[in-house]
């Protein structure tokens, strides 16, 4: 009875062994990856894509450098005032000078008009203020008449005027009279105008 059970297992391998060698003979095995991803029924590797590449600077004109700073301005210098100049010596105005004014008097005429009075009147007030000046008192007449009548003339227009001075208050220590006639005009136009400024009582300081 031994004999029917080991052949009937031996032919339970037998079986087996075909099953596995006709399965086996229609799949042709491999280790590598390429016959791997052929199966059918086996899981793909997921393709591995590269990592991006990193962006690319773009190249840029390199930047001016900043202007340089401009240099410092010279340190100033202290403006430092002039010295006054010495002071001048302190000069006393000089006296001003005396001036008169003449007394005119009418055509043939030595009675004092009325503005030849107010010029003695001032001539008299310049006087005093001058209380050393001598003063000589000259009598003029126009071309008209003779030369001894103008001379006579002349004197007698100084000494009403000398004595119109002494009434004032004018010493006569400080007068004098002297008579030119018609020998000294002032003005040779012949003319009412120009023999007018020729009768006068003309002044000179002594």
């Amino acid at each position: 009875m031994v004999k029917p059970v080991a052949s009937f297992t031996g032919l339970v391998v037998c079986l087996g062994l075909l099953v596995l060698l006709a399965a086996c003979s229609g799949r042709k095995l491999s280790t590598s990856a390429q016959d791997q991803a052929l199966v059918p029924g086996a899981p793909k590797k997921a393709k591995v894509e590269p990592p991006p590449e990193p962006p690319k600077e773009v190249a840029r004109a390199p930047e001016p450098p900043p202007p340089a700073a401009p240099p410092p301005p010279p340190p100033k210098e202290e403006a430092i005032a002039p010295e006054p100049p010495p002071p001048l010596a302190a000069v006393a105005p000089g006296p001003e000078p005396l001036v008169l004014s003449d007394a005119y008097f009418d055509y043939d005429q030595f009675v004092l008009r009325s503005d030849a009075k107010t010029a003695l009147e001032g001539n008299a007030r310049r006087l005093k203020a001058e209380s050393g000046a001598k003063l000589l008192i000259e009598g003029h007449c126009d071309e008209r008449g003779t030369v001894a009548y103008n001379l006579v003339l002349g004197e007698r227009r100084a000494r009403m005027v000398e004595q119109y001075l002494k009434d004032l208050g004018i010493a006569p220590s400080r007068l004098q009279i002297t008579s030119y006639g018609k020998e000294r005009p002032f003005c040779s136009v012949h003319s009412d105008h120009c023999w007018q400024q020729n009768r006068r009582a003309h002044f000179v300081l002594q």
